[in-house]
């Protein structure tokens, strides 16, 4: 850390680069707009009267903070008591200022999910407060959300699972009946080149148990697009 104040040297980033440019883009574009708007008046002195000289298009502020170092600090705090780290936490940025009470309680408690785990899934959550009431490093932090998604199509292969009175089974997509109403409202998923009800399925065969476990380990988002209802799998089609 290069200064003893955190919460000023984790703000301290001026403004985002995207940002910067849209300003003196804005800023050359009025450029351009007053030199015509100028060259009009000296042209037709009535147009000085009848209109002002273009405004400047509004670029919004967009700061860019320095997070790191304040990550690195919960990153080290990993394994410690919650209570602990929260006290330390509050001691040491100082939340009177304007800069304290941004980087506390808009980023690293944040960071911090303490609540319902069933949120802690989301990836601006870096760390959770398990049930003994240690900080640990979220689920899946770090990992990229591609990688994620291509490890879920690589196990569903376009399938649905269901865990039914016959136990876990794969279903797919009923291929029998496609759908050639344009204006259905229904969701369709395109096979080779037609479409299908993706509400209307077929038993396929059982999960293994190895497929059980790699569902289990899927990210919560990922796998919930994966697992049907057993009545929406066993749903009887339509003839």
């Amino acid at each position: 850390m290069s200064r003893k104040n955190l919460s000023r040297t984790v703000i301290e980033g001026g403004r985002y680069r995207y940002n910067r440019w849209d300003r003196r883009q804005s800023n050359g574009d009025e450029r351009a707009s007053t030199r015509q708007w100028i060259d009009r008046v000296i042209v037709d002195g009535d147009v000085a009267d009848e209109t002002v000289a273009p405004p400047r298009r509004h670029v919004y502020r967009s700061f860019y903070d320095k997070l790191a170092p304040a990550k690195r600090w919960l990153a080290a705090q990993v394994g410690r008591p919650w209570n602990k780290v929260y006290a330390e936490l509050r001691a040491r940025f100082d939340a009177r200022t304007i800069a304290g009470q941004h980087v506390v309680n808009d980023h690293m408690l944040h960071w911090v999910y303490r609540g319902n785990r069933a949120h802690a899934w989301r990836h601006d959550r870096h760390f959770v407060v398990d049930a003994h009431g240690i900080l640990r490093r979220a689920p899946f932090h770090g990992a990229p959300w591609n990688r994620l998604r291509k490890e879920a199509d690589a196990l569903a292969q376009g399938r649905r699972a269901a865990n039914t009175y016959m136990g876990w089974w794969w279903f797919g997509i009923d291929t029998t009946q496609p759908c050639t109403n344009p204006s259905c409202g229904a969701q369709h998923e395109v096979l080779a080149q037609r479409r299908y009800h993706t509400n209307r399925f077929v038993p396929d065969r059982a999960m293994t148990r190895g497929e059980l476990r790699r569902l289990d380990r899927l990210h919560p988002d990922l796998r919930a697009r994966i697992v049907i209802s057993a009545a929406q799998a066993l749903a009887p089609r339509r003839t």
